[in-house]
């Protein structure tokens, strides 16, 4: 989970993989503004609040457009592995965008297994022509 967690609830740890998070207030209540900088994000700006903080398990914002987004990491059995949990919760969401945004997080979530792996990713070559 030591690894896991800087990933999905530091600034430094979500800019290799998802979006710019300025300001990013760790605690619940706190304020989130999430930049996306790849190329198909075309700039979008979340602004939202922390509403789980629960240090080295739980992160969740809710944010503007992408509703609630949270990472829920436990360990692995007795492995040092990390099991994670995402769910991503917008409300009034029709099939289409539904399906949309499958698609997006499958890729983000890839590019997250990537800079676990030590290859964080480049947003400016990021598009959605996967």
């Amino acid at each position: 989970m030591h690894q896991v967690w800087p990933a999905v609830a530091t600034p430094a740890g979500l800019r290799e993989w998802l979006a710019e998070a300025d300001p990013l207030e760790a605690r619940l209540g706190g304020a989130v503004t999430l930049r996306w900088l790849n190329a198909g994000g075309g700039g979008t700006v979340a602004e939202g609040t922390v509403t789980a903080w629960d240090l080295e398990h739980v992160a969740e914002y809710t944010v503007a457009g992408h509703g609630r987004v949270r990472f829920h990491l436990a360990p692995a059995g007795t492995t040092n592995g990390t099991v994670l949990r995402f769910t991503n919760e917008v409300p009034r969401a029709g099939e289409q965008d539904r399906l949309s945004r499958l698609a997006g997080w499958h890729q983000h979530l890839e590019h997250l297994a990537e800079a676990l792996e030590g290859r964080p990713r480049d947003a400016s070559a990021w598009t959605p022509d996967r």
